[in-house]
């Protein structure tokens, strides 16, 4: 599960303007702010996988450190198993095959409401904090 984390939380755009006007390092709060919700899902997916170590290949696989790339203004890190480099096997656990019951904490640590409503409260806690502190 290849996937990307971007910085998503209402009024976010708000924020990034008035932390430009008061000059702060906005890519430097993005680039946090992704990198703790990255090692939330890492953390977790770490835990869900951990059960299924059988040569170590797919918990190697996951994206850690976290790499925060950016297309223009757009701030992403990826998260997830990297299938080049042993991870293929997580499709098969976190999904289920006709001999493989799914395994639902592996899903959750990427998909639940619980993770990305802590993400997005992680997220948002950072940026309002950049904003406080900046406000006196």
């Amino acid at each position: 599960m290849g996937s990307k984390l971007k910085l998503e939380f209402d009024g976010l755009d708000n924020v990034i303007q008035r932390l430009t006007k008061l000059g702060s390092n906005v890519k430097g709060t993005a680039e946090k702010a992704l990198k703790e919700s990255h090692k939330i899902v890492t953390d977790k997916a770490k835990k869900a996988i951990h059960p299924h170590h059988l040569t170590g290949a797919t918990e190697k696989s996951i994206y850690s450190p976290p790499e925060v790339n950016w297309a223009g203004n757009i701030a992403s890190v990826p998260v997830g198993f990297s299938i080049r480099n042993g991870g293929l096997a997580h499709i098969f656990l976190m999904y289920g095959t006709p001999r493989i019951k799914k395994d639902q904490k592996l899903y959750n640590a990427f998909f639940s409401k619980a993770t990305k409503d802590e993400i997005k409260t992680i997220q948002e806690d950072i940026f309002y904090d950049e904003l406080r502190r900046l406000n006196g």
